[in-house]
C-alpha cells in the first residue's frame, strides 16, 4: 500500500474553522499524500456539553467555505457522517463506519498532540489505531519532546519504527499492525476557544480565520450571538 492509499480524516468541532486547522490538515496531506481526505464535522461532541456550538449545518459552510480556492480544495471534502446518525458523535463509531465505507484505503485520523495527550478519556481508545493510523501533529511548543512518552504510555506494548514517510520524524507501530506517526510543523497557537474569545471581545478576527469564513459569520450574526454570547 503506498502513500497514496491514505484516507485522511480530520475529525472536530470546527467552532469556528481557523487558520490553524487548515495548516494541520495541508501539512498532514503533503507529508502523506491522500489518494481522499476528509473534514468531519462532529455532530455531537461527547466531550463539550455543545450549549455554545453552532449549528452542524453552519460550521459545514464555514468549512467549505474557507476551502475554496486554497489548495486543500482539490484535496479535502466535508463529510456529514457525524449527523447522519442519532445520538453522540464517538471518533470510534465514525472511523469503524469510515473504513467499512472505504475498504481499499488505509485511513490515517490526524490528532492535535492536545487531543492525544488526553486519548484515554475517549471512548475505546485502545481500539483507535485498529482503525486507523494517528497522525499527531503539535499544538504546543513542547509537543515533540511529548509524542514518544505519551505513545509508550497509551501503548506500553508499541515498538519504535523507522519512519514511514519523509516528514514523519518519530513512529511506532503496535502489534496489530496500527501505527503512530508523528508529524512535525510549525506550530500555530490559534484554537476555536480564542477565536470567539476574540469575537465577542469585538476585536479583528483577521488571520484567525480565512475570509469567508468571516463573511458567513456576518451574515449568521443572530445566530452566532445567540449561542456564544451565553458564555
Amino acid at each position: 500500500m503506498s502513500a497514496d492509499d491514505f484516507l485522511l480524516l480530520f475529525g472536530g468541532s470546527f467552532n469556528p474553522p481557523h487558520t490553524a486547522h487548515l495548516r494541520l490538515a495541508l501539512e498532514a496531506a503533503e507529508i502523506l499524500r491522500p489518494r481522499k481526505a476528509l473534514f468531519i464535522p462532529c455532530a455531537q461532541p461527547p466531550h463539550k456539553n455543545g450549549m455554545n456550538l453552532l449549528p452542524f449545518a453552519l460550521r459545514c459552510a464555514m468549512l467549505r467555505a474557507a476551502l475554496e480556492g486554497s489548495d486543500l480544495e482539490r484535496i479535502f471534502a466535508v463529510s456529514e457522517i457525524e449527523n447522519e446518525r442519532a445520538g453522540t458523535s464517538y471518533t470510534v463509531e465514525t472511523l469503524a463506519l469510515l473504513a467499512e465505507q472505504h475498504p481499499l484505503l488505509r485511513p490515517a485520523f490526524i490528532m492535535g498532540s492536545e487531543d492525544y495527550a488526553r486519548l484515554d478519556t475517549w471512548l475505546r481508545w485502545r481500539d483507535l489505531p485498529r482503525l486507523a493510523d494517528l497522525a499527531v501533529l503539535p499544538r504546543s511548543a513542547s509537543a515533540d519532546a511529548s509524542f514518544g512518552l505519551h505513545s509508550k504510555m497509551l501503548w506500553p506494548e508499541a515498538q519504535a519504527m523507522p519512519p514511514p514517510y519523509s516528514g514523519v520524524s518519530e513512529a511506532f507501530i503496535l502489534p496489530h499492525g496500527g501505527r503512530l506517526l508523528y508529524l512535525p510543523q510549525p506550530v500555530l497557537e490559534i484554537s476555536s476557544t480564542l477565536v470567539r474569545e476574540r469575537y465577542l471581545a469585538g476585536r479583528s478576527l483577521d488571520f484567525f480565520v480565512p475570509q469567508a469564513v468571516k463573511t458567513l459569520m456576518r451574515e449568521h450574526i443572530d445566530i452566532i450571538d445567540a449561542v456564544w454570547q451565553q458564555f
